[in-house]
């Protein structure tokens, strides 16, 4: 009996490597998780010192829904573009993630901890890019007349600053899902561990 091309290219049911479906879950997630870019690059809703507190708080709100709501989709975006046993399939990871939750929650809230842990070292990243390229000065204007704002944003060095901390935010995101979508092979009979 000969292998057909699937067969050959993607063997056990259509899974791919771990660094593979980890490349490719990244690349899905920076293209998923596009609203999150948009906030993140709205100065006025994650700077306090570039808007008023009520837009901050608005800000921080949606910030919160979008990394709990990507966090929820992780595993169906990992299913998507890395599909791996029964159990790994568009519609099916997120209940085979409640199940993992449910049956063995030490496992489940280690891969939500790392997640937590880069999500972190994204705000990290994000205070390194702010150290060297500077989006924060004080405004000259304001000494002359008190109505203008008290601080200058310099949106490019900003921009970087946010492509920056949404690029790591998708690799946590990506990290994530693939480690969830390691757990549910190795609960699976029959693949590759």
């Amino acid at each position: 009996m000969t292998a057909t091309p699937a067969t050959r290219t993607r063997p056990s049911g259509g899974s791919v490597s771990y660094s593979g479906a980890l490349a490719r879950t990244f690349a899905a997630c920076l293209a998923v998780n596009l609203p999150l870019l948009v906030l993140l690059l709205i100065p006025q809703l994650t700077r306090s010192r570039a808007g008023s507190e009520a837009l901050l708080a608005v800000g921080v709100l949606l910030l919160l829904a979008l990394v709990v709501g990507a966090v929820m989709l992780a595993p169906e975006v990992s299913a998507k573009v890395a599909p791996a046993g029964a159990h790994w399939l568009p519609g099916a990871a997120r209940a085979r993630v409640r199940t993992l939750r449910r049956e063995n929650r030490r496992t489940y809230l280690w891969r939500l901890g790392e997640f937590v842990v880069l999500y972190v070292a994204a705000q990290g990243v994000g205070g390194v890019v702010a150290l060297l390229l500077p989006h924060v000065a004080d405004n000259p204007a304001h000494a002359i007349d008190p109505t203008t704002s008290v601080w200058t944003i310099d949106y490019p060095n900003y921009a970087i600053q946010a492509v920056a901390m949404y690029a790591c935010i998708c690799f946590a995101l990506a990290w994530y899902a693939t480690r969830l979508r390691a757990e549910s092979v190795r609960a699976e009979p029959g693949l590759p561990r």
